[in-house]
């Protein structure tokens, strides 16, 4: 046998998706710091803002859909995709920023 093939897989081995990479790398300090602490009550109880990264809880149901901005609120499965403007006074209330004075958007 040559050395060559006495040599074969030994090298640094390739990460893949079943190595875990935290563990890999030492990284649970870091993990904690970014991804374990909880929000501020200002951002997890608004009203159009639920799937913030640190969110423990998922919360689905009425109001929680990009639809609801469109002004026609049936839907229809077409096979053309169609651009829908956003109703502008539901955005101007969604998005009011409380220290600014109110922006008048173009319709």
């Amino acid at each position: 046998m040559d050395s060559e093939g006495k040599k074969f897989g030994r090298g640094p081995r390739e990460l893949t998706g079943a190595v875990d990479l935290i563990n890999h790398y030492k990284l649970w300090a870091h993990h904690d710091f970014f991804c374990k602490r909880s929000l501020p009550l200002s951002i997890s109880d608004t009203h159009y803002l639920h799937s913030v990264v640190g969110d423990t809880e998922i919360r689905k149901g009425e109001g929680m859909e990009l639809d609801q901005l469109r002004q026609t609120t049936s839907y229809t499965r077409e096979t053309k995709a169609r651009i829908q403007p956003f109703d502008m006074d539901i955005l101007k209330q969604a998005f009011l920023l409380k220290e600014t004075t109110p922006i008048d958007l173009p319709s």
